[in-house]
């Protein structure tokens, strides 16, 4: 008897910690579809937040059935975890969000910038960083007009905002934004791409996740197509050494429909420019406006 009492206590024990376990695993899944809700629509949400709510139903099931309640017992309760709504309004405070058509991540103040790796308040020029003058720091490109830019190095974060008619090529970045870009050409090779409000670009990328279009229109799509010495061996450490299929993975937060969303194309083959090279191939900056380009 006492052998089946000490087995039955070690069962109890190890279904308490498994049902923690779940219960917090659960509140961290949670969170992660909270800060997703930044930029998910809202059928997207509810799908999301209706999922976590029947994960939270189904341990407390479990938890009764293993641990019926006693009547007339004092116990100290844990807070129950924060519903949805509430992570949500939390997250939006400390980190914003795009939701909102109108709603950019905020203007970049020229002040702010790190001049050794940003471009902003240019126009008509070629703007050019050539390798090892960024070494993975992040890059901003801000308030740019008519400019050629090149960044043949690798980048850490690429954030691009209010761009017109700029034909901008980087290297291998860890992830971008670009907001309020118009008529512009992007050329990148990197893990993540979110583009916010654009209008009337081509970009050629290299990714290893779809890019992720939000209010945004007559964009196009097509492989990476940037050429300098050092871009295989950047390439090959940032892991996008080997091209896929992702960059006509599109995914439109805006396009709920199982149809093809109309504010995004893949851009045709006798349309596309093969190769695009730095001036100079990569070892000069451009002179006399030479921006080293097939395109021009």
């Amino acid at each position: 008897d006492a052998g089946m009492v000490l087995h039955q206590q070690v069962a109890k024990a190890r279904a308490a910690e498994m049902l923690r376990e779940a219960s917090d695993r659960v509140g961290e899944l949670q969170a992660k579809v909270a800060r997703a809700s930044l930029f998910l629509p809202g059928y997207d949400q509810r799908l999301g937040n209706d999922a976590v709510m029947m994960l939270h139903q189904q341990v407390a099931k479990s938890r009764s059935t293993v641990f019926p309640r006693q009547a007339f017992r004092f116990q100290t309760r844990k807070a129950p975890p924060a519903d949805m709504t509430t992570l949500m309004a939390q997250l939006r405070r400390e980190v914003g969000t795009t939701s909102q058509e109108s709603h950019l991540q905020g203007d970049t103040l020229s002040d702010a910038l790190d001049a050794a790796v940003s471009f902003a308040d240019k126009e008509g020029e070629v703007l050019v960083k050539m390798p090892g003058e960024v070494e993975g720091k992040d890059v901003v490109l801000t308030r740019l007009k008519n400019c050629t830019v090149f960044i043949c190095d690798s980048c850490g974060a690429l954030r691009a905002d209010r761009l017109e008619g700029c034909r901008v090529y980087v290297g291998p970045v860890r992830s971008a934004l670009v907001e309020k870009l118009d008529s512009c050409v992007l050329a990148l090779a990197g893990q993540q791409l979110r583009i916010h409000s654009a209008q009337g670009c081509d970009f050629y990328v290299r990714m290893r996740s779809g890019p992720i279009i939000e209010h945004s229109s007559s964009l196009r799509f097509a492989p990476y197509h940037l050429e300098y010495q050092d871009l295989p061996k950047q390439l090959q450490q940032g892991g996008l050494g080997e091209e896929s299929e992702m960059w006509s993975k599109v995914e439109d937060f805006n396009w709920l429909r199982a149809q093809q969303s109309p504010n995004w194309s893949v851009l045709p083959e006798e349309e596309r420019v093969p190769r695009v090279s730095p001036p100079g191939g990569a070892g000069r900056v451009a002179e006399d406006g030479d921006a080293g380009e097939n395109e021009i």
